[in-house]
């Protein structure tokens, strides 16, 4: 059964150049935030730390959120890609979620809707990790 505490200490991976988002989280108790502002590191970073959600702004220098999504299906378990997608374009959210992305935020983010958003998420891939688990365990 998954519990707050479980979802306080999933490993975040916030991807924006601004910072507020990662800071937001890390005050509302997140133990386990990594930021970057670098899109072209998010493969790498992923692939070492398994992130429980990624949150992904769209609109990056160097690469952008959709490459990003692109570069991250391999990851892609049971068909779920932990991203949460963030931009202040509207017409990027139906593409977005094309890609693979589980859920959307315009900025400027609202922080209670990130907060709730993230944790919803969050609970939602400790429920894919729990069954995927108990699926491979012995009989």
């Amino acid at each position: 059964m998954i519990n707050t505490a479980d979802i306080l200490q999933a490993k975040i991976l916030v991807v924006d150049d601004d910072r507020e988002s990662a800071m937001t989280l890390q005050h509302a108790g997140y133990a386990n935030v990594t930021a970057s502002s670098d899109p072209m590191s998010v493969r790498d970073l992923h692939r070492q730390n398994n992130y429980d959600p990624i949150l992904l702004d769209l609109q990056m220098p160097g690469m952008d959120g959709f490459q990003v999504m692109e570069g991250l299906k391999e990851f892609e378990r049971e068909g779920y890609l932990p991203v949460l997608a963030i931009t202040g374009e509207p017409g990027h959210k139906v593409e977005a979620l094309r890609l693979g992305a589980k859920d959307f935020l315009r900025k400027p983010v609202d922080i209670e809707e990130l907060l709730v958003r993230g944790h919803n998420m969050i609970e939602v891939r400790l429920l894919y990790s729990e069954r995927e688990a108990a699926s491979l365990a012995p009989r």
